[in-house]
């Protein structure tokens, strides 16, 4: 009877036991509760690619659905960098695995460019509500059926508010037309505007316009600054009306703007995610909303459509065509791009002004794919020497095309696209014409050895070898040339040195004046433009040599600059060309008074850069370059604008390694690196600068990079700026290919 007892109540303490266990796993449970969340709202999103469709969360790990939105057979990739964050920067979990698929490998789209994949993450905490996903989807929700609505569409009070008074501040009504003028104007306009649903999460705060002269070839890029609230505003330097973009993020919105106009635009976040999903084109902003005088002008020449050029198709064409079944093709095209934009103008009430416009439009992009053509194909030519179709010549009938329109239309010079098509014009291989060199005789009333006994400066026996070995040799560069240099006693180089000044150099820039060569490479193209290309002289052609006028007195002294100028400016009909022209010689060499600053050291020139140094501007751009340069204080810098994705300033890096070696720890200057993320992504930019033992490297924000494009006014890299001991610049678009000429006599100014 004790046994059976007994047993009864082990059966029931083992009973309560599992009753125990039973219940400590149902609370266990419903603490770590599978969550699913679909279709989970956000606050706001960076990609127009990657959406949240579904989040499963449980103890063991958070599964993050992401459905892609892309195109067909393109491809996404997702790495170990990738993460969840909610909370802070210490509440990040990085990515695990993806369900049938390797991390940091290529996903392809399907057909329907859609797809869902699954990214498995560590467990998070079951009381978190809110999380990030990889800087690009932020504030998503984890409460289930939560139905937040993104931010407003509509436009805040105060926005219009801002935008109205703003407008209301132009008085002065925009041009009729192309042709009067008025058109050469140096007034500013202004651009402003609103992002809706903008939120300062989205990574960037400014938008940048890549402003210039295609009559100079100077650049001004512009930040827009764009503010919390989603307001955009800038001032615009223009000298003539401009149809061109500006760019915000990744994504380009066109417009049109004149001098001493204010245009407003509203712009809806949506459109740039769609034209980040549809990146293999360049998307028109369909929804924008324009405001001011010049609204009608901008609805007009955002309707219009043409054809998207099919560069793969061109790159094909250039090996298999001949430059007639080219032309005969390109001629096709361009005719119904214009048969589109007269149904276009048939069917829709468009200004005058923008009828112009959408002609000019399309008549430069045929004209800019008949250049490239030639152009190309001389390159694939020098590649695929057995290509026959190659070999076959451009008659001058070609260039034909080039009477389709006036090249003293004002009107070109309103369109983006006019300055492609003037820098092909200016280097097209007809025009690509200089006159013969002449050899120069130098005949010095003193030899080297006269002079150094006149000057009674004492060489040694080995400096008399090495001349001796030297005599009639040539260099291949002028490197080489300062390696032997060395070789020879500090009394024979500055003897040397001195010698030239004073005997060889006034007989060089005797016979060779760089101004007479100018004229003559003018004149044999003035024949081309008459006897090739049968046209009259026209404006676009008078802008070349406007544009060719910095390299032309680059060499030039200021006499010789201004002699230039002046017989130059004869055969210029426009008088904007020619005001133009007076301002960039008086900009290298000014006309100042003896008596006013004759002998002012800091105007004078050191090689071939002027010396006068210039102090920056007070403001945010400069506030960003002195937190870099500050440290170097003391030292002359050579400041390199580069980016990983820019092949010519990757050249010149690995091309100036060995410079760098040989004067590291130099205590008179130094070596800076600047560039941006966006333009140097993290994995290339460690890799290079690794390779190439790059110091002083600095990689900066989209906006900060953009601040400092507008603080030294460049579109292009690279650029090299020279900056002095005390901060100041001495040349802000400095020639790196003549650093070891440049170097002597920079270090010798700026002691």
């Amino acid at each position: 009877m004790k046994l059976k007892q007994d047993k009864l109540n082990a059966d029931c303490i083992t009973m309560k036991k599992s009753l125990i266990a039973c219940l400590l796993g149902l609370v266990c449970t419903n603490l770590f509760a599978q969550r699913i969340i679909e279709n989970p709202s956000f606050e706001v999103t960076k990609s127009g690619i990657r959406h949240v469709s579904k989040i499963e969360i449980d103890k063991d790990e958070t599964r993050i659905h992401i459905h892609d939105k892309f195109m067909p057979n393109w491809w996404d990739m997702f790495k170990t960098d990738v993460f969840i964050q909610y909370n802070n920067e210490e509440d990040k979990v990085y990515l695990k695995s993806i369900v049938g698929h390797d991390l940091g490998k290529k996903i392809f789209m399907p057909k329907s460019g859609e797809k869902t994949i699954v990214l498995v993450f560590p467990p998070i905490n079951n009381n978190v509500k809110k999380i990030d996903f990889n800087n690009q989807i932020f504030g998503i929700s984890l409460v289930e059926n939560d139905k937040k609505l993104n931010k407003t569409k509509e436009v805040p009070k105060s926005v219009s508010k801002w935008i109205d008074n703003e407008l209301v501040r132009v008085t002065t009504l925009p041009i009729k037309d192309f042709n009067t003028s008025q058109f050469f104007n140096k007034s500013a306009a202004r651009l402003i505007g609103y992002i809706k649903g903008y939120d300062s999460r989205l990574g960037f705060e400014t938008g940048i316009m890549y402003m210039g002269s295609d009559i100079t070839g100077e650049d001004y890029p512009i930040v827009v600054q764009i503010y919390p609230d989603g307001r955009f505003e800038a001032e615009l330097p223009l000298t003539n009306p401009m149809y061109t973009y500006v760019r915000f993020d990744k994504i380009i919105v066109e417009l049109y703007l004149e001098p001493e106009q204010t245009l407003a635009m509203i712009l809806d976040w949506e459109e740039f995610l769609l034209a980040d999903r549809f990146r293999n084109k360049r998307h028109k902003f369909k929804n924008t909303i324009f405001k001011g005088l010049l609204a009608k002008i901008n609805e007009d020449l955002l309707g219009f459509d043409l054809k998207a050029f099919n560069y793969k198709s061109f790159k094909k064409k250039l090996k298999k065509q001949s430059p007639d079944t080219f032309k005969k093709g390109e001629t096709l095209s361009y005719q119904e791009n214009l048969d589109d934009l007269l149904l276009y103008l048939k069917n829709n009430t468009v200004t005058d002004k923008a009828k112009v416009l959408l002609k000019n439009k399309v008549y430069l992009e045929h004209a800019t794919h008949m250049f490239d053509f030639v152009s190309r194909r001389t390159y694939e030519a020098k590649q695929d020497t057995i290509n026959e179709v190659l070999k076959i010549p451009v008659k001058n009938e070609y260039y034909d095309f080039l009477k389709d329109m006036s090249l003293n239309d004002q009107s070109l010079l309103a369109l983006d696209e006019f300055s492609t098509f003037v820098n092909r014009f200016e280097f097209c291989k007809p025009l690509s014409i200089y006159p013969k060199r002449s050899k120069i005789s130098i005949n010095p009333e003193k030899t080297l050895l006269e002079y150094f006994e006149e000057a009674e400066i004492a060489i040694t026996k080995k400096d008399k070898e090495l001349m001796a070995l030297q005599k009639n040799k040539s260099y291949k560069s002028y490197k080489e040339y300062q390696e032997q240099l060395k070789l020879f006693s500090e009394a024979y180089r500055d003897g040397l040195k001195a010698y030239n000044k004073k005997y060889i150099q006034p007989l060089v820039n005797a016979q060779s004046k760089p101004q007479k060569k100018s004229m003559e490479k003018w004149r044999l193209r003035d024949s081309v433009i008459n006897n090739v290309f049968n046209l009259k002289r026209n404006l676009v052609y008078d802008m070349t040599k406007i544009r060719s006028l910095k390299f032309d007195i680059e060499r030039c002294n200021s006499d010789d600059a201004h002699e230039y100028w002046n017989i130059l400016k004869k055969e210029i009909v426009h008088p904007f060309l020619k005001e133009e022209g007076e301002r960039l010689v008086n900009k290298k060499f000014p006309i100042v008074p003896l008596s006013e600053n004759g002998l002012d050291s800091n105007a004078s020139t050191v090689g071939n850069i002027q010396v006068k140094t210039t102090k920056l501007p007070e403001g945010k751009a400069t506030d960003i370059f002195r937190r870099i340069i500050d440290p170097f204080k003391g030292k002359i810098l050579f400041v390199d604008f580069w980016a990983t994705s820019c092949g010519p300033c990757v050249g010149s890096i690995k091309r100036m390694k060995d410079t760098r070696k040989k004067y590291e720890g130099n205590k008179d200057f130094d070596f800076i690196f600047i560039t941006d993320e966006r333009g140097s992504p993290k994995s290339k930019y460690d890799k290079f600068v690794e390779e190439q033992e790059l110091k002083n490297i600095y990689r900066l924000s989209l906006d900060d990079y953009n601040y400092l494009r507008q603080l030294f006014k460049f579109n292009g890299i690279p650029r090299y700026v020279v900056i002095d001991k005390n901060g100041d610049v001495i040349d802000d678009h400095f020639s790196m290919y003549n650093f070891d000429h440049l170097l002597d006599g920079i270090l010798e100014k700026y002691k």
